[in-house]
């Protein structure tokens, strides 16, 4: 059986990257070098519920499903920590929403999957973790977590960075 140690943030942030507002989150692979990942494809969707009154007159909801767009959601290996973002623009379905007004508030859950291959054992793994509302820090950005070796030949990732953040500009 193949086992990963894929690392999240416990956070996802919105800050302006280039200008342009984005929702960001984090992940890596803590076995490094010892235990590579090839082909690695991350999805991320987000799910809400849409009240409605029945026939009956009585309340009820049906829940739905989106993937959210990524700027880049695949790469040949995964080896380090890796910073993934959905660009908050026009094609957004989250464009412009105020996180506590329609539709927002009715988004329940991001959820966040990751689909590699163990170069050891060449088996398919899957790994998914969740975000709510409010694990979204607004108007923050993530610190780096990627320095390189003393000769500039290796990058060291911390992963006991991964969520830390610091205050950045955002307005969208």
């Amino acid at each position: 059986t193949p086992v990963i140690n894929i690392q999240f943030s416990d956070v996802m942030t919105i800050c302006n990257v280039n200008g342009v507002p984005c929702l960001s989150f984090r992940i890596g692979n803590a076995d490094g070098h010892e235990n590579p990942l090839t082909d690695v494809n991350v999805r991320l969707t987000y799910a809400y519920q849409i009240p409605y009154t029945d026939h009956k007159g009585e309340q009820r909801y049906f829940r739905q499903t989106e993937e959210l767009q990524l700027l880049s959601s695949r790469q040949h290996g995964l080896v380090e920590a890796w910073t993934l973002r959905h660009v908050l623009d026009e094609s957004s379905p989250l464009f412009g929403l105020n996180f506590e007004e329609h539709p927002a508030n009715k988004i329940y859950v991001f959820t966040l999957s990751v689909d590699a291959v163990q170069e050891i054992t060449k088996s398919t793994v899957n790994v998914q973790t969740e975000y709510s509302i409010e694990d979204i820090l607004i108007g923050h950005s993530f610190l780096n977590v990627v320095t390189m070796s003393e000769d500039g030949r290796c990058a060291i990732s911390d992963y006991s960075k991964m969520s830390e953040t610091e205050p950045y500009p955002v307005w969208y």
